[in-house]
């Protein structure tokens, strides 16, 4: 590794952490907590926040393909930027909000510029650090979601009112996510990957062809899925759940959800690098993800401190979701190269998931809320179950993969 590479790595990671801090893990989950507030505010209903909620979601799976082709094409230093830049944009126009469609419109546009961002980092990553810390820069990155969602969900009810309610806090969070796009453009570099042939000699529409033709791409979009559309129903579902079945006060179920988001961030440290140190994938993400799934289920009869103990244990194991990240990165005819093209594909899906799971979330929960709360564990065990026909594409393999893409000619 040369030199600039061994020091510059480091900031490029500093800025992704920062990034999934604030523009993903707060700027996209504040707003569960202030629900009421919201729907009271615009004279909406109850029933109107879950359309609401899944704008952002559909707002990704219409752009991340496009997102992560356009990573591609351009760069990280412009996609992950300018996507960063337009999150924060539309934060502060969701401040301005006035209506249901508008703040629909502005909730489904975060969701376009969250997935140019979404589906372009992982692939920054990936051109700056050497495979054997793949594991371990995807999942500080992914740690950095952890924080911010830990910090949104404990802070934001105890500072709504000190800075006048929800429209200035999102002013906040939407200066605060514009400005770190502007330091990675500035500070930030792309890097060429000269001994593969990249999107740009590719061209837009031969580039995703050639991702699209991995089979193992369609499954990472599979598993992509089903994770994320069980967390994205569950997170959304949890709280209600464990008030009104379990009986618990709002904030004593938010401490569950926080000691979830914060653990989590000690597991995307530890297990992604410890699959680093084995040089191994799916020896890491099955079993996590299928524990993940057991807990999630079991968590649903739980109560008191069996609960916080599983909670806990939950959120380590969930841990491995950033592994997800890492295979298009290593996967032979993909590559950092073209890491953006395999990456939108399974955001899209797994947004998609996003979009789906909730409906399919509350349909359960109306016939038994076991099964609402349920649904975001099955989701995790098939998601682990799935990735065992990925084939492995950890450092140990990776000497017989010297080059993921080679020979490639533009279609």
């Amino acid at each position: 590794m040369g030199n600039e590479r061994a020091a510059y790595r480091w900031w490029v990671l500093a800025n992704a952490f920062l990034i999934f801090v604030t523009a993903f893990g707060m700027g996209w989950t504040y707003i569960v907590m202030l629900v009421p507030q919201v729907l009271q505010d615009l004279g909406l209903a109850l029933p109107d926040w879950g359309s609401l909620w899944a704008a952002i979601s559909l707002g990704t799976v219409l752009f991340a393909i496009v997102g992560g082709v356009l990573g591609d094409r351009f760069g990280i230093r412009l996609s992950v930027g300018l996507g960063t830049i337009f999150m924060g944009t539309f934060l502060l126009l969701r401040g301005t909000a006035t209506s249901f469609v508008s703040l629909y419109l502005w909730m489904l546009f975060f969701g376009l510029a969250l997935a140019v961002t979404f589906s372009n980092v992982p692939k920054a990553l990936g051109m700056w650090f050497p495979p054997a810390e793949f594991g371990l820069a995807n999942g500080v990155t992914q740690a950095g979601y952890g924080v911010g969602a830990g910090l949104a969900t404990v802070l934001t009810p105890l500072i709504v009112d000190a800075v006048g309610g929800w429209r200035p806090l999102t002013y906040v969070l939407g200066t605060a996510t514009a400005a770190l796009g502007m330091l990675w453009i500035i500070t930030v570099k792309d890097r060429v990957v000269t001994t593969v042939q990249n999107a740009e000699q590719l061209g837009i529409g031969a580039s995703l062809r050639r991702v699209l033709r991995v089979r193992d791409v369609w499954i990472v979009a599979g598993c992509y899925f089903l994770f994320l559309g069980g967390y994205i129903a569950l997170i959304g579902y949890a709280p209600t759940y464990l008030v009104s079945v379990q009986g618990m006060s709002a904030p004593a179920a938010g401490v569950v959800l926080s000691i979830v988001m914060w653990v989590f961030v000690a597991g995307a440290f530890v297990v992604p690098t410890m699959s680093d140190r084995v040089g191994l994938r799916k020896a890491f993400y099955v079993p996590c993800m299928f524990a993940t799934g057991m807990l999630i289920i079991s968590g649903a009869f739980l109560v008191g401190v069996p609960l916080w103990a599983a909670a806990a244990v939950w959120g380590f194991a969930a841990g491995a979701a950033p592994i997800a990240f890492v295979i298009p990165l290593e996967m032979a005819g993909v590559g950092p190269a073209l890491a953006g093209s395999a990456l939108g594909v399974a955001v899209t899906a797994g947004y998609l998931g996003g979009f789906v799971g909730p409906l399919i979330c509350s349909r359960l929960a109306e016939m038994s809320p076991v099964a609402g709360f349920a649904f975001g564990g099955v989701c995790y065990a098939l998601s682990a179950l799935l990735f065992l026909f990925i084939k492995e594409t950890g450092p140990r393999v990776q000497e017989k993969l010297v080059e993921p893409v080679v020979n490639v000619t533009a279609s």
